[in-house]
């Protein structure tokens, strides 16, 4: 049987639902259990060895069940874990834990964190958490089996906790994938596991852990082999380490890793070469606070592992980017090549459409993604802060609606836009990615309404108006004479004609108890002085006229929102015209 490396597991979630205080009880179970290895501590990720599952989950599992080395839990905030973990071919997580509070239920993260695992096809487990803040817990007294201790839990915290996870499993469903209480799922490849947990007391802990190397088991076969010598990994983040300077944080997860490998990486710019000067792995110190640990050197680590990389050059790493060890020049070119197509635009790039920023390449594949699943078209797309030449680019699109920046966790330079909201365009900037999604689609509907507005007061609209008898104060050059608008809006400087279709004049203005108007409205009665009209020869009293409209604006008409007169009104001008020429207007 071919060597296997362990799974990788990333937690999602709404904010505040629970992952940290989960992670660190994981940890906490791992860290009491010396005698079975204890805790290997990674940047970045706690690993869970396979000795330490057969003690946690003793009680559920058997050991010849347990076929992977262990897991590796990714510990970085919230469901942006899994947009930054890439690796080539897609996700870097092979399994996730979609985490929920048991008394709030799904939240809008929680909403795109299900969508990123459907679009990333992920197998996934979820855990209600916070079950010991529901009415009726019962805190147990020592080490307890979930199932036992639901059964011996009152009737009104059962309840309590039947009303929440079924809430749960409801919003689950309607987000696309079936769910239920993890031992009352028969067959895990067509329904999710719920795993209630109190992450406070480490009841559920156990059979959460069980649960993924059971699914790591049924869904993975194939994509656990160690993968050989050559050493690949994801680059999380770039940060400074005391007594080592600039290092990159990395989840290795194919190979393995040594200290003087030839590397490529994925970089700001474009992939660069680098060796590997060092790599550390923090360890604790006595009390066990992760601010208090020291840094460890490796001659070399394998997969799933996290590490500080120390690298010349390794600073200018793309976060969310790719390394990969190199043995000759031919291999150099051939991955320097794979890594640059790796870190172009993630989105098909439209001829109109807004400008997408994210702070690494894997948000930027889902912020992409996002676009595309609400119709949002994206023009360009990109790594790092938000500069003053997108502004310029994205200000000239020809969509007015599309005139926005959606920027994800990076800055905006001082230079892009020292107009702020009131410049070309409009920068929604949010750390979560479907508050940004959600202002520009409200700010789109807005600025949609305004456009057409506009174009509504630029078009001819129809109109048709009668001449009023007894209100002639001019007879020409120009006529003016009292008229009632009949039906749409009447505005000055268009062209008016009779019935039969032959024309009388331009309408000049409007005038309503002696001062000018610039429009008039159905049933309105008011002054009209026409330049081209005369009255007894083409226009007389009691005659009724009608807006002329050119045979483009009548098509653009039909598009527009009209009401039930002015409609009345457009189609009656296009059968005067179709007398002549059957398809006018069409």
């Amino acid at each position: 049987m071919p060597e296997l490396r362990e799974p990788i597991v990333s937690l999602l979630g709404h904010v505040d639902h629970g992952k940290t205080t989960l992670l660190d009880r994981i940890a906490g179970s791992v860290r009491a259990e010396k005698e079975a290895g204890g805790i290997t501590q990674h940047i970045g990720a706690v690993e869970v060895p396979g000795a330490t599952v057969r003690q946690l989950c003793g009680a559920i599992l058997r050991s010849d069940q347990l076929l992977v080395p262990g897991l590796l839990f990714v510990d970085t905030p919230g469901h942006r874990s899994f947009e930054t973990l890439r690796r080539r071919g897609g996700a870097l997580a092979d399994m996730a834990v979609l985490v929920i509070d048991g008394r709030e239920g799904v939240m809008p993260q929680t909403r795109e964190s299900i969508g990123i695992l459907r679009h990333e096809k992920t197998p996934f487990a979820i855990a209600l958490t916070k079950i010991d803040l529901l009415p009726g817990w019962r805190k147990p007294l020592g080490p307890v089996k979930l199932i036992d201790h639901l059964t011996r839990a009152s009737p009104e915290y059962q309840k309590a906790l039947d009303d929440r996870l079924y809430a749960v499993a409801e919003e689950v469903v309607s987000l696309g994938f079936s769910a239920d209480r993890y031992d009352r799922v028969s067959d895990f490849t067509h329904n999710v596991g719920i795993v209630p947990v109190s992450a406070k007391t480490g009841v559920g802990v156990p059979e959460l852990i069980a649960l993924l190397v059971g699914l790591s088991q049924r869904f993975l076969k194939g994509e656990l082999e160690l993968g050989g010598d050559v050493g690949e990994a994801t680059i999380l983040e770039r940060s400074e380490q005391k007594g080592v300077g600039p290092v990159g944080n990395i989840i290795v997860y194919r190979g393995r890793l040594k200290v003087g490998d030839e590397i490529v990486a994925t970089g700001r710019s474009e992939p660069f070469e680098t060796h590997v000067r060092g790599i550390y792995r923090p360890v604790l110190l006595k009390g066990g606070k992760v601010k208090h640990y020291r840094l460890d050197a490796f001659p070399e680590v394998e997969a799933a592992a996290g590490v500080y990389l120390a690298a010349p050059g390794i600073e200018e790493a793309m976060p969310g980017g790719l390394l990969k060890v190199v043995r000759t020049a031919e291999e150099k070119e051939a991955v320097r090549a794979e890594l640059a197509r790796e870190s172009q635009p993630v989105t098909d790039v439209a001829l109109t459409g807004v400008a997408i920023y994210a702070d690494t390449l894997g948000g930027l594949e889902a912020l992409s993604f996002e676009c595309r699943d609400k119709g949002i078209p994206v023009h360009e797309a990109g790594v790092g802060p938000v500069g003053r030449a997108t502004i310029l680019r994205i200000a000239n699109v020809k969509d007015p609606t599309h005139r926005a920046v959606l920027a994800f966790n990076v800055p905006v330079l001082p230079d892009a836009q020292p107009e702020g909201d009131a410049g070309p365009v409009r920068i929604f900037r949010a750390e979560v990615m479907y508050r940004a999604i959600e202002e520009y689609l409200a700010w789109q509907s807005e600025r949609t309404r305004e456009v057409r507005a506009k174009a509504r007061l630029e078009l001819v609209h129809p109109a048709k108006l009668e001449v009023l008898a007894g209100f002639v104060f001019r007879a020409s050059k120009p006529a003016i004479v009292g008229v009632k608008v009949l039906g749409g809006t009447l505005r000055p400087g268009v062209r008016l004609m009779h019935p039969d279709g032959t024309e009388v004049g331009v309408l000049k203005s409007l005038q309503h108890e002696g001062q000018s108007v610039a429009e008039a409205v159905e049933r309105t009665e008011l002054a009209a002085s026409i330049d081209g009209a005369v009255v007894g020869r083409n226009l007389h009293e009691g005659d009724e006229l009608l807006v002329v409209l050119s045979e483009s604006a009548a098509r653009a008409l039909r598009g527009q929102s009209l009401t039930p007169h002015e409609s009345a009104i457009l189609e009656e001008i296009v059968r005067i015209h179709r007398a002549s020429h059957p398809f006018w207007g069409q």
